[in-house]
């Protein structure tokens, strides 16, 4: 059930699809619950829309859009928005959790410029007519209804797709300065992914980088908001949700193996990060089962 914020409402999709990280619908089948729900709302999770027809205005962070045929739209959590659509609208709302991208793009997902409504441009406009957005999304729309074996591993394949191409088209359509800072972030990010498990210093992976550890740090505070040591504890924590979720490790052995020698530190770090402890976090994964 939605949770109701002090003056606006929080959503989620479980009451489409319980218990999963994923969730794909046709544009056209929700309109008039879009147009109904006019007044603004959040969302705990990523989507991507994708208009192949219609019109209307579509409200992110209290800046308003207008819709045209052949826009994408993207909302990172807890962005406040709204949407007023025309009858003919067609099209795709897509949902996910950033947990579903571990592996592909998981904690990298607030590298993409599109994500940042307050700072960015949220909306894309697909002009090339060999595009392949339409076609993505019937795909992914196909074989999420399909309920094949390991279906979500090759939807996940093909939304990485999308994130990448409308990432390209970003850096096309938006060229300027920005853009050499999200290429840093990412070149941050990347570094942390194949070394959070050795390197555990911002100054480490500032060294490699050439830079100083401040200016790494004023780096992500302007282009994501979050300090440098956010952003690594962030895939920490990514990581320690995911062992805990599918593995049977000890909460202990799962601090050990993420570099915590002291249990309790351990799961105070992922209080202050989650707002839960660990072994409380396993226990409503495992109930949602």
């Amino acid at each position: 059930m939605p949770t109701n914020l002090p003056g606006n409402q929080f959503q989620t999709f479980s009451h489409f699809a319980p218990d999963t990280l994923f969730h794909i619908a046709r544009l056209e089948e929700h309109v008039p619950q879009l147009n109904h729900s006019h007044k603004p709302h959040a969302h705990p999770f990523y989507s991507v829309t994708w208009v192949q027809e219609g019109s209307g205005i579509h409200v992110n962070n209290g800046k308003a859009y207008e819709v045209a045929p052949n826009q994408l739209f993207f909302l990172a959590p807890g962005k406040m928005h709204s949407w007023q659509l025309s009858a003919d609208t067609k099209g795709y709302n897509l949902f996910f959790d950033s947990d579903f991208c571990r592996g592909t793009s998981g904690h990298l997902l607030y590298r993409y410029p599109f994500f940042h409504a307050n700072k960015e441009h949220p909306l894309l406009q697909v002009t090339d007519p060999d595009a392949l957005f339409a076609d993505i999304f019937d795909f992914i729309f196909s074989e999420y209804q399909s309920k094949q074996a390991n279906r979500f591993e090759v939807i996940l394949s093909a939304l990485h797709i999308v994130l990448e191409l409308s990432d390209r088209l970003y850096h096309e359509q938006w060229n300027g300065n920005g853009t050499y800072l999200y290429d840093r972030i990412r070149q941050y990010e990347q570094l942390i992914e194949h070394q959070f498990l050795t390197v555990r210093m911002v100054s480490d992976y500032a060294a490699q980088m050439n830079v100083t550890p401040h200016y790494l740090n004023q780096l992500c505070k302007k282009v994501v908001g979050k300090t440098a040591s956010q952003l690594y504890h962030e895939r920490i924590v990514l990581e320690a949700r995911f062992l805990l979720a599918y593995t049977s490790d000890s909460v202990k052995e799962i601090g050990f193996r993420l570099g915590f020698q002291d249990p309790s530190y351990f799961v105070r770090f992922f209080r202050k990060n989650t707002g839960e402890t660990p072994a409380d976090f396993r226990q409503r994964k495992n109930h949602q089962r």
